[in-house]
């Protein structure tokens, strides 16, 4: 849970990206990691990230296993379970890595680039409105959540992902494209 809280509170800051958070996760669930994702990697951060991290000393490990994965960030392993914290699912020939717990997932589309894994959240470029995002999805709705701390009000949208309309919308020029980088250390 760990993991995913991380990678959810980094994405809250991005400002050049709207939230984008599912109901439902797209295709069939998976019980296991494909035997071609599973090792251990770093995880690289989308660029807008590295700049908010410069003079952070900071390197984290995943390791994929067959059913979890661990993260270290350097306190410890954080293990998250298939079908507890995170799942796993297939659409057509694409994986997608779900993070949370329905009706809140954090939508990650993985991509396999060489040896290593490339995770492109479903969030989209800032700006974006409900009328562009209905194309792509079965239910569009909004979410406002205030800061308690900043007093900022930060507006998501929660969507129900269309099987039929997945592939397309990760196509779209409305998509945000800076992924995660998962680079295969072993």
């Amino acid at each position: 849970m760990k993991f995913a809280l991380y990678i959810a509170g980094f994405l809250i800051f991005l400002n050049s990206c709207t939230i984008i958070t599912s109901t439902n996760a797209p295709g069939t669930l998976e019980r296991t990691f494909p035997k071609s994702m599973q090792g251990t990697y770093e995880l690289i951060y989308p660029e807008s990230f590295q700049g908010m991290m410069e003079g952070a000393e900071m390197k984290t490990m995943v390791e994929i296993k067959s059913d979890e994965l661990i993260l270290n960030s350097g306190q410890g392993d954080s293990h998250m379970k298939i079908n507890d914290s995170i799942s796993i699912t297939k659409h057509k020939k694409n994986y997608y890595l779900c993070m949370g717990k329905a009706p809140v997932l954090n939508v990650f589309k993985i991509i396999k680039k060489g040896k290593d894994l490339e995770l492109h959240s479903m969030n989209a470029k800032a700006e974006v409105t409900v009328e562009q995002l209905k194309p792509y999805f079965s239910e569009v709705n909004t979410s406002s959540t205030l800061d308690e701390e900043t007093g900022e009000l930060t507006e998501t949208y929660v969507v129900t992902i269309d099987d039929k309309k997945i592939d397309s919308y990760y196509k779209s020029d409305i998509i945000h494209r800076e992924p995660f980088t998962l680079k295969r250390v072993k």
